[in-house]
């Protein structure tokens, strides 16, 4: 399944089923109960999501293969784990910088690929993480 780690989808199927482990609970699990995004990232997973996926997202421009929108996905989810408990308009600047120093052959310049970055960055806000990765 795409972009999630066996952990991710684990804390999903809790939160949905209201099973979520907190305090004590948790503890005695041998956990925090809380893992942070960066531990729930799998990057390859996010990269094929998005290979799969990049060509009908609502920013999509024709012409531009998935390639191009890449190094703005990276950035975004990237980004998502490095700022945790930031917004995205708080980090923006970092990202963008982030997205300039890896852009490669990419096409695209920050103002075109923005929304690319600002939907991997988003992925992990849905409400439900097993039905986001489908």
């Amino acid at each position: 399944m795409a972009g999630f780690t066996p952990e991710r989808e684990r804390r999903s199927v809790e939160r949905r089923t209201g099973i979520e482990r907190r305090g004590q609970g948790a503890q005695a699990m041998g956990g925090s109960g809380s893992k942070g995004i960066a531990e729930m990232l799998d990057p390859a997973g996010e990269e094929a999501y998005w290979r799969e996926n990049y060509a009908t997202q609502p920013y999509y421009q024709a012409g531009h293969t998935y390639d191009d929108y890449h190094p703005a996905y990276r950035a975004g989810w990237e980004g998502r784990a490095r700022y945790e408990g930031r917004s995205f308009q708080e980090v923006e600047r970092e990202l963008r910088a982030d997205y300039e120093r890896r852009r490669g052959a990419s096409r695209l310049g920050w103002d075109s690929s923005r929304e690319a970055a600002r939907a991997a960055w988003d992925r992990f806000d849905a409400t439900d993480d097993f039905e986001r990765s489908q």
